[in-house]
């Protein structure tokens, strides 16, 4: 079994009008399906991490109509009951709701499933929560089942995120869970203080820690994993907990990423 590695980004904000105070986010994202040694070892780091709140990036399920739902939602009950978590969905969730021509209600009931556990769903939506003190917005954006399609670059601005989650809140540290980095300068011209992707599974394999190939079968995808930042905003994007249709991770653990907030006034 792989090794699962936790990375520890810190990206301070300075919002003067909030209190001076660390908070620690944990992202997990496509975990699809993952093994039951893979989610204890999840929930091991997790114990040692002690996140302020837990962020889900989506696809912790396989969109497909004879892969059941189960690991992924025994994982997300058991994080649920330690700490705060918010989840949005990636593709592999979006689209069996959108298609219940192809997957039944498969979809609808995992949602339903999710619905049950002490956790915030941000499909297109917010929530706020105050974490140590400093006030904090979530918001999960869903783009188009179009903004997926391989080998295509379908056009995505801010003015369509303006029209699916409305604007940021520049009075709280602003937090976009947005699956598919692809759009990145969409998201970052959003203004968010922090934005968490995931989606390429940190580029299959990796080479001199260079990503290979992309989930969009790209070779090299510029957006694989890592860090982005611009001005005072900055993009994590996760390489991922499992994989599906291609079940290789060469040179390329499993990851669980960690975000440290220090508010410097």
């Amino acid at each position: 079994m792989q090794k699962l590695c936790v990375k520890t980004y810190q990206q301070t904000v300075h919002k003067l009008s909030l209190p001076a105070a660390t908070v620690t986010l944990a992202f997990l994202t496509d975990f699809h399906n993952g093994k039951e040694r893979v989610s204890e070892q999840i929930l091991e780091k997790l114990a040692g991490i002690s996140p302020d709140i837990v962020c889900v990036g989506g696809d912790m399920l396989v969109g497909k109509t004879d892969t059941p739902f189960t690991p992924a939602l025994e994982l997300v009950k058991n994080i649920t009951q330690n700490y705060p978590v918010v989840y949005a969905y990636g593709n592999h969730e979006y689209r069996m709701c959108l298609y219940p021509e192809t997957y039944g209600e498969t979809g609808t009931v995992y949602e339903k499933e999710l619905q049950k556990l002490p956790l915030t769903l941000l499909r297109n939506s917010s929530a706020s929560f105050v974490l140590n003190g400093i006030p904090f917005r979530f918001t999960g954006l869903e783009i188009p089942a179009e903004n997926y399609k391989k080998w295509k670059n379908t056009p995505f601005g801010v003015e369509d995120m303006y029209r699916l989650v409305g604007k940021p809140d520049g009075e709280k540290v602003q937090v976009l869970l947005a699956h598919n980095p692809v759009y990145s300068n969409v998201y970052l011209d959003w203004k968010p203080d922090v934005v968490l992707s995931g989606h390429m599974h940190g580029g299959i394999v990796r080479v001199l820690g260079r990503p290979v190939i992309g989930t969009d079968g790209k070779l090299f995808p510029r957006y694989g994993y890592g860090r982005i930042d611009r001005g005072d905003a900055s993009m994590y994007i996760g390489a991922g907990l499992g994989e599906h249709t291609i079940p290789l991770r060469l040179f390329n653990p499993r990851e669980l990423v960690v975000v440290k907030i220090p508010n410097e006034i």
